[in-house]
């Protein structure tokens, strides 16, 4: 019978004596599974409906508990619920009361919340590159393609908060020489 191989010293120093790297603090809960930035960044926005919430708020203008609720995928009230609260809590969206009825809540993007665009451009180009039916104009699609890292920066543009716990300071528009966020 073989003895186990011992993992080399340079790699037993990678994943047994790993520090992790310094960062600023953060509006994250505490505890967390690992300190992996993987398993981070899934435990903020890791399942679909937070996603799609975050696509709703920057590329569909939904900003309300209703407005989601409209969205064609059907989330469910205590769904929703839930994910807003949490994207709120991971400091991915700000939850204002509605000027004209203190009743409601207007949600918003942060800056954190908005750096997400190249992770909705990538997942998008994931899903035509393996699903070729989808909802979206082909001249959006080619645009996405042709520079996808400029096509992210132009769905961010408006969102210039001050700091990443902050709401946008302006909600998003669609610049009308430029229409290709509305064909989204």
């Amino acid at each position: 019978m073989k003895k186990p191989a011992k993992p080399s010293p340079a790699r037993s120093k990678l994943v047994q004596g790993a520090k992790p790297a310094k960062t600023k603090q953060s509006a994250l809960p505490k505890t967390h599974r690992s300190l992996c930035p993987i398993n981070l960044a899934l435990e903020a926005i890791g399942d679909s409906w937070s996603m799609l919430i975050v696509r709703d708020l920057m590329l569909r203008g939904h900003n309300s508990y209703q407005g989601f609720l409209r969205s064609e995928e059907k989330i469910a009230t205590n769904i929703l619920a839930d994910r807003l609260l949490k994207l709120e809590q991971n400091g991915l969206i700000t939850k204002t009361a509605d000027a004209t009825d203190k009743r409601k809540f207007i949600y918003a993007l942060t800056e954190r919340g908005a750096d997400l665009a190249p992770v909705l451009v990538e997942l998008t180009l994931y899903s035509l590159k393996y699903e070729p039916r989808v909802d979206m104009a082909k001249e959006v699609i080619m645009d996405m393609q042709k520079n996808k890292q400029v096509f992210a920066t132009r769905l961010t543009r408006n969102f210039t908060p001050k700091t990443r716990s902050k709401p946008a300071s302006k909600k998003a528009e669609i610049d009308p020489v430029d229409e290709t966020l509305s064909l989204f």
